[in-house]
């Protein structure tokens, strides 16, 4: 039981931890609050009971036999309901500590437009075990999280970039409340991977995230002038480009207000496409330049030297998106982690790690996301017929992982153009079955 500011939650009991699932960290964003940003809740009477994990929000399923569907979403048992109320986040924290733990927020991936924060991959008794309160935290999505609109604009000023506010939120209710589960408020360190990731360069470019973060952790999600296509456009541009085709759809914004999220979904994809056809932008709902939350985007704030002086640990995998199995040399993703060190001259904090692991069990390498497995510590809910030294791996990782998360250097040297140190990220060579 904790004892918050809201009200009482009550969590559940594991072997290595305690964990509170579902968490409510805003009002649910629906009826009226649909496409505004996250509300404060209210306190509660009662006990709040954070014994399941929440909804996830409303997205398209992963094609049965598909790659990522056998990878990580083939188990029922991790597969939550679908909901337009998913304001909601996990936590594990140690059984025992003499002190405030160190805090990582983590942003689950898929393209913005899918992913949830109680994934069969994500689990946080590793890092409660190293004294790390772990963080997972569910945020809007697609048409529900990243539609601008010049009505929505005209209202408040600013429109498009919801689920990035609800990330917001959820760090702040993290600073406001995790004292309550024996968490250090000033030590937080953010992470995410793919469009999680992504999200991570977003909200370290922030004006609404300054002063609040200790630390960064960016997993595949590019560096400077990334390969990958996300915060791209300006303000105005998303809100016209959307506006041109609603138009050319028949719709108006007062239309959208009375579709359900699963019309929703069925319209994003004409949307999308239209959007992505006037703007040149391969990736529209995602966040963009606002003039509120984004002043700018994370390539510009690495230009003026205006991202989060803090620390970083930025990597990605061999077999990553857009790397064809490159050589390092010739790996966009690698090479843009490597300009996001090299542009912070004065940051002596920047650390660069390369997953080169090629999992066993078919022939797709140090594939996008199979860090995953390891940094979490879920070898044991992998279908992979894995060595040993795999779970050297992941002891390896998710003891350096935690070290950033707690210290800010996760045990090797940090990359400098005069000493460009990468952490190479292997099995011993020969220790594959």
């Amino acid at each position: 039981m904790v004892q918050t500011a809201l009200g009482k939650i009550q969590g559940i009991e594991t072997d290595t931890c305690f964990v509170f699932k579902g968490v409510p960290y805003a009002k649910p964003p629906v009826g009226p609050l649909r496409w505004h940003a996250p509300e404060r809740l209210d306190p509660w009477e009662g006990v709040y009971a954070a014994d399941r994990f929440p909804p996830m929000a409303p997205q398209g399923s992963q094609e049965p036999g598909s790659f990522y569907h056998k990878e990580f979403y083939r188990d029922p048992a991790f597969t939550p309901a679908q909901s337009e109320d998913c304001l909601y986040l996990n936590i594990w924290t140690p059984k025992a500590s003499t002190e405030p733990c160190p805090v990582a927020v983590w942003f689950h991936g898929g393209a913005f437009v899918g992913g949830y924060c109680s994934e069969m991959e994500y689990d946080g008794a590793s890092y409660a075990r190293r004294g790390v309160i772990l963080v997972t935290v569910g945020y809007r999505l697609g048409l529900l999280g990243y539609f601008a609109h010049p009505g929505l604009t005209a209202r408040d000023g600013h429109s498009g970039n919801y689920g990035l506010l609800d990330q917001i939120a959820a760090i702040d209710w993290v600073r406001t409340h995790i004292q309550a589960f024996g968490g250090d408020p000033e030590k937080i360190t953010i992470l995410g991977q793919s469009a999680g990731a992504m999200s991570v360069r977003a909200l370290v470019s922030s004006p609404l995230v300054r002063g609040k973060l200790h630390g960064a952790v960016i997993q595949s999600g590019g560096g400077y002038r990334s390969p990958l296509p996300v915060n791209t456009l300006h303000q105005g541009q998303l809100e016209s480009a959307v506006a041109a085709a609603m138009g050319e759809m028949g719709l108006t914004l007062a239309d959208l207000y009375q579709k359900t999220p699963q019309e929703l979904l069925l319209l994003a994809m004409p949307l999308w496409q239209s959007v992505a056809a006037k703007t040149g932008c391969v990736l529209p709902f995602c966040p963009q330049v606002d003039r509120y939350s984004l002043l700018e985007t994370c390539d510009e704030a690495l230009e003026h030297g205006s991202v989060l002086p803090i620390s970083y640990l930025i990597g990605s995998n061999e077999n990553d998106l857009g790397s064809g199995g490159a050589a390092p040399a010739d790996d966009p993703l690698h090479q843009s982690n490597i300009a996001f060190c090299t542009m912070q001259k004065e940051n002596p904090h920047t650390y660069l790690y390369y997953f080169r692991r090629h999992l066993p069990g078919d022939d797709m390498g140090a594939f996008h996301s199979a860090e995953l497995w390891y940094m979490f510590g879920t070898l044991d809910r992998c279908w992979r017929p894995l060595a040993p030294s795999d779970y050297t791996l992941s002891e390896r990782m998710l003891d350096a992982w935690a070290q950033f998360i707690r210290t800010g250097d996760p045990g090797w040297p940090a990359y400098r153009e005069g000493h460009p140190h990468v952490e190479i990220l292997d099995v011993p060579q020969g220790s594959t079955p």
